[in-house]
Parts: structure tokens; C-alpha cells; sequence
């Protein structure tokens, strides 16, 4: 896909996926997570609402916490390569949307990166830089940048990561909403 091809494409799913993620123009209001759901959502709900889908459930965890996390395969998206739901006491309290593709150049990553910063700017302001790290550790060049918007006790969390050596690259962009009761769950990628 050519870089202004791509361009389209996510800048249209952008305008679609973030029309129907609740995000406000109102920085007091809480950021719903994607997919149109609410924190809090009852864990057999969500489940019910994956069955309706081409998503399955690859994979169930748990995490520190009792924190238990669901790896979703499936749902449409460009670029969309998993979603993870995490829920604490069967409640929604974060998920997080894994953004890859391999035939995307470094500029088409920094190109969709941006879109996406532009559009949760709209709608919660801008937002804080909170890492930016580059470090080369065996000849890997790893690099980590990532931008937080807070709102009501909920956050939005943008992560570009790529590790590149002469032969090998590998780069992702990830979304971590986290719901007003997600403070101490999860980390950055």
C-alpha cells in the first residue's frame, strides 16, 4: 500500500472509530472506551457482544491484581492486529488496541501516529508527553514514544514502539484507554 493510500485509510477509519468511542469535547467528561462500550461493562455482556462479531477470544489470562485479561482476534480495523480487554471482578476496567502492519513504512507509521494524536487532541486537548526513548541495546535500535490524555479519572494512552536492526524491523502503534477504576492495571508496552 502506498503511503498516501494508506493515508486515506486511516485517517477514514480514524473519523469512523473515533466517532464511536464517546470521546467529548468536554475535558470534565470521562473517555468511554472503544467499540461503544462503558467501563464497567459486565464481563458476560462484553462476551455476548463478541459473539456477534468475527472476533473470538485467542486467548484468556490473568494478571497481577486479579486483574483478568481477554486477547481478541478478528475485529475490523486497519491495521488492527489484536485487542486486549482487561476486566477486574468481571467489570471492563481497560483495553488496549495493537496497531501493525508489515508492508507500512516508517513514515506511514508516523503518518497514522499523527492522525490519531490530532484526533483524541480534538476531542480531550492536548495531551502530556509522558516517554520518549531511544536506545540501541545488541544492534537493535529500539525506539518508544508516548503521549497520555486525561479526563474524570480515565485516560487515553498513545504508544509508536519500533526495534530495527540492518535486516529486521518491526513497529507498532498501540491505544490504551483506561477506565476511571483502571489506575494500577496494566503498563506501557
Amino acid at each position: 500500500m502506498n503511503f498516501s493510500r494508506a493515508r486515506y485509510f486511516a485517517t477514514f477509519w480514524l473519523l469512523a472509530h473515533c466517532a464511536g468511542t464517546g470521546m467529548s469535547a468536554r475535558a470534565s467528561e470521562v473517555i468511554e472506551p472503544p467499540f461503544n462500550l462503558k467501563w464497567s461493562e459486565p464481563a458476560l455482556r462484553l462476551e455476548e457482544a463478541l459473539l456477534g462479531t468475527s472476533a473470538r477470544i485467542a486467548e484468556r489470562g490473568k494478571l497481577s491484581g486479579g486483574v483478568e485479561v481477554w486477547k481478541v482476534e478478528g475485529l475490523p480495523g486497519i491495521a488492527l492486529q489484536g485487542v486486549s480487554f482487561q476486566l477486574r471482578e468481571g467489570k471492563l476496567v481497560a483495553v488496549e488496541l495493537q496497531y501493525s502492519k508489515a508492508d507500512w513504512s516508517a513514515a506511514t507509521y508516523e503518518d497514522f501516529l499523527q492522525n490519531v494524536r490530532r484526533r483524541i487532541e480534538e476531542s480531550h486537548g492536548p495531551g502530556q508527553p509522558i516517554t520518549r526513548q531511544r536506545e540501541t541495546e545488541r544492534g537493535i535500535v529500539k525506539t518508544l514514544v508516548g503521549h497520555r490524555w486525561e479526563s474524570a479519572g480515565s485516560a487515553i494512552e498513545l504508544y509508536y514502539f519500533a526495534a530495527e536492526d540492518p535486516k529486521n524491523v518491526f513497529r507498532s502503534v498501540s491505544l490504551h484507554y483506561k477506565g476511571p477504576a483502571s489506575a494500577p492495571v496494566g503498563a506501557a508496552p
